[in-house]
């Protein structure tokens, strides 16, 4: 039990040591070995969320917080003399925060880097990509539809049925406005949306003739967000009941508003080549030759009920371009204790 404990904090002294500033400043506590300087004082405080870093405003609480602080370094000190600073967990976990932190300092966002990029690749990334900044207006729309072809002996039969279902939607509407969804569940015959109460999603004018017909679509369009129209609609393959539940206006962004984002876009996607080509070079360089008879011997545990994925998402790296890591998550050392490291210095209970 004490092993593992001081293993916790050998494992929380590493990473501390290893993003602590530099002892510069004035000393706030000293003896034993144990420094710790106001400027370590601001940033282990900097670091706490603001809502608690608000209760630290005395200095009744600083001091608290400083006591803390004092606690931790001194167990980290006594764990250092056990020799646990070179204990296999120990090496393993600050070997990840190494890799990590190198792996962050390589996406670092430089603020003149999207600048580098040339103009002619932005234009062209735009000229290729026109889906992204412009698209025509969009309606989203609800139905319900009554298979008729036009001119088909049944069409009136269910002109009369939709009728009579619209007076009855249209009432209910009054106390609840999804009455026509509900309807298409129970009575609309297009099966593909029925289900999800004849949704229609998000469609242009063009989309909407192309499946439904003109009329429709001039229908559709002259209607206000969550009206439903009050006359049964005609369409190319039947008779429709419509709401509109919304709509999403026409884009039409220039290349001057989007240059710069497409400038860093660039710029990142840049950067992630070029780490992948580092990568590469390094394991060259390092001849890694891969043993698949014994790789292939290796057992794994399998995943427990309900499985959780908890163990490689704990140690996926973060710093990437998209703020993860797209290279994979970080291993963890066979063996390893499994306790989470303490903070550098957490908040003492209130």
């Amino acid at each position: 039990m004490f092993r593992r404990a001081s293993l916790v904090l050998a494992l929380a002294a590493a990473l501390a040591c290893s993003k602590g500033p530099a002892k510069k400043g004035p000393v706030v506590a000293s003896g034993g070995g144990v420094t710790i300087t106001a400027d370590e004082l601001k940033a282990r405080l900097d670091e706490q969320s603001p809502m608690i870093r608000a209760s630290f405003q005395s200095a009744d609480r600083k001091k608290q917080f400083l006591d803390n602080m004092i606690r931790f370094e001194l167990l980290a000190k006594a764990a250092e003399k056990e020799g646990l600073a070179n204990d296999p967990d120990v090496q393993f976990t600050l070997k990840k925060v190494m890799v990590s932190k190198y792996y962050q300092r390589f996406f670092q966002q430089d603020p003149g880097a999207a600048k580098g990029v040339p103009d002619a690749e932005v234009q062209k990334y735009y000229d290729e990509h026109p889906d992204e900044y412009h698209r025509p207006a969009r309606v989203h729309l609800a139905h319900v539809f009554f298979k008729a072809e036009p001119g088909s002996p049944e069409r009136a039969k269910k002109a009369a049925e939709a009728k009579k279902l619209l007076a009855k939607v249209l009432v209910d509407e009054k106390k609840n406005p999804t009455a026509l969804s509900t309807a298409a569940r129970e009575a609309s015959e297009d099966e593909a949306t029925k289900q999800v109460g004849g949704d229609l999603a998000l469609k242009t004018e063009a989309e909407l003739t192309q499946a439904y017909g003109k009329a429709f679509a001039d229908a559709a369009l002259k209607l206000k967000d969550n009206e439903t129209s009050p006359v049964v609609v005609e369409g190319a393959h039947g008779l429709h009941l419509v709401r509109a539940l919304g709509r999403q206006p026409e884009m039409n962004r220039t290349f001057e508003e989007v240059k710069p984002q497409i400038a860093a876009r660039l710029s990142s996607q840049k950067k992630t080549k070029d780490f992948d080509e580092f990568v590469k070079k390094l394991r060259e360089d390092a001849h890694i030759q891969v043993n698949d008879q014994e790789l292939e011997k290796v057992a794994v545990a399998a995943a427990p009920a309900g499985g959780a994925m908890g163990g490689m998402m704990g140690g996926a790296m973060m710093g990437g371009p998209m703020g993860g890591a797209p290279h994979g998550a970080m291993p963890q050392r066979p063996g390893a204790a499994t306790a989470t490291p303490a903070p550098a210095a957490p908040a003492p209970a209130r």
